[in-house]
């Protein structure tokens, strides 16, 4: 028997609910086949899948759909191949996108720009800083968001029809109260929502024609649930727990993030911006560690990945910090707010007072700013006092270290 959630796979777009974009302006122009690389972006659950499918066969294109992490360029060349033979193009779906390498971007290049195939692309990340700038400027871009209550409730509805006709059952005696834990605890996910049900059916016995399903959800399911707030909130406290030098509390929020369902990249990502803005200077190799083992973990990946992430957030936790290099950024950004600045002679292109440094040693002191600012201020923890110290001894009585 076909679980629930594939039954009611949407036949058509207006069984696709919840998702306002559907009915703009943009979706009617990507209906005509206008474009060559669609990019729908959203949580898991709302239909990106189910929309791709509609559009390929409004399209009337045969259909190819792969994900990223188990599909290869390989499987692009085989789509390429039959095209050339047939003559016909193809809609190619790419469910998280944002995994694919430079190299297999690359490739998709010359699927859409040969006219071999449209692609879509599916993310449940923000892709942009994963996606080429080649693949952004092809790219139309549609956003789906969580689904509400209502929305749920409504798909809650068309499953318990569903199920009556295609199962037999002349009555299903959902309590109100389970359905609205059910709608809950689905946390904007439709598919989860349709799996809970399934369960719940599957599970109950079937006594003269009518089913009371027993709707019990697991805990750990439903404590790991949580808001957008929420979201932000555990990602949050991971980094502070990193910049206040905790790796038992970086460790505790970084794990509860995964077992919510985050992807490692996002708090990869998280732990990268940590390396400047909370330790910068203070142990530079900080970030070329993060680097190296986030590398790793791509060849690795799950579940033996989870050491390396463990890895990587003790380490960080435990170095030297230094907000100095974000605080400098800061300084200088609202110097410029306010202020405007010109290239002072001495270090015009064309120069003739410029002085070469390692003609005097390797410094010699002169004007590189044409005013007397200083945005930088190194701390004294770790490399970063080194740092200081030098740019102490270079600058003594023009700048203010130490």
């Amino acid at each position: 028997m076909q679980r629930l959630v594939d039954e009611l796979i949407p036949k058509s777009l207006d069984e696709l609910i919840g998702q306002k974009v559907l009915n703009s302006p943009k979706v009617r122009f990507i209906l005509k086949g206008e474009f060559d690389i669609l990019i729908l972006t959203g949580p898991t659950g709302t239909g990106k899948s189910s929309f791709a499918r509609l559009l390929c066969n409004e399209l009337c294109l045969p259909y190819y759909c792969f994900h990223a992490s188990s599909s290869g360029s390989s499987d692009i060349k085989k789509i390429i191949d039959t095209a050339k033979k047939t003559g016909q193009g193809a809609l190619i779906f790419i469910d998280e996108i944002h995994r694919f390498t430079k190299v297999q971007q690359d490739l998709l290049l010359d699927v859409v720009d040969e006219k071999y195939a449209k692609v879509v692309g599916a993310s449940t990340e923000n892709p942009f800083f994963s996606l080429t700038p080649a693949i952004r400027s092809r790219a139309h871009f549609l956003k789906f968001e969580k689904l509400d209550d209502a929305s749920l409730k409504k798909i809650a509805e068309r499953s318990i029809v569903h199920l009556k006709r295609s199962r037999g059952i002349k009555e299903i005696e959902f309590e109100d109260h389970l359905v609205e834990r059910a709608v809950k605890v689905s946390g904007g996910d439709g598919r989860r929502l349709l799996n809970f049900i399934d369960a719940a059916i599957s599970c109950a016995d079937i006594s003269d024609g009518s089913v009371k399903p027993m709707f019990e959800v697991d805990e750990l399911i439903l404590s790991s649930q949580y808001s957008v707030d929420d979201h932000y909130d555990l990602l949050s406290a991971l980094i502070k727990s990193i910049r206040g030098s905790d790796p038992d509390a970086a460790l505790l929020w970084c794990y509860k993030l995964l077992r919510s369902g985050v992807s490692a990249d996002t708090i990869f990502r998280r732990l990268a911006i940590s390396c400047s803005e909370d330790i910068g200077n203070a142990h530079p190799d900080a970030a070329v560690f993060l680097m190296a083992v986030w590398n790793l973990f791509e060849r690795v990946g799950m579940p033996e990945g989870e050491i390396l992430l463990s890895h990587a957030v003790t380490y960080l936790a435990s170095c030297h910090k230094s907000n100095r290099s974000y605080e400098a950024m800061k300084n200088v950004s609202n110097f410029l707010k306010e202020h405007d600045v010109l290239v002072p002679n001495t270090i015009k292109s064309n120069s003739k007072s410029y002085k070469y440094p390692f003609e005097y040693g390797g410094f010699v002191s002169q004007d590189y700013m044409g005013i007397e600012e200083q945005f930088y201020f190194p701390s004294e923890y770790g490399f970063e006092k080194k740092i200081r110290d030098r740019l102490s001894e270079l600058w003594k009585g023009k700048k203010r270290y130490g």
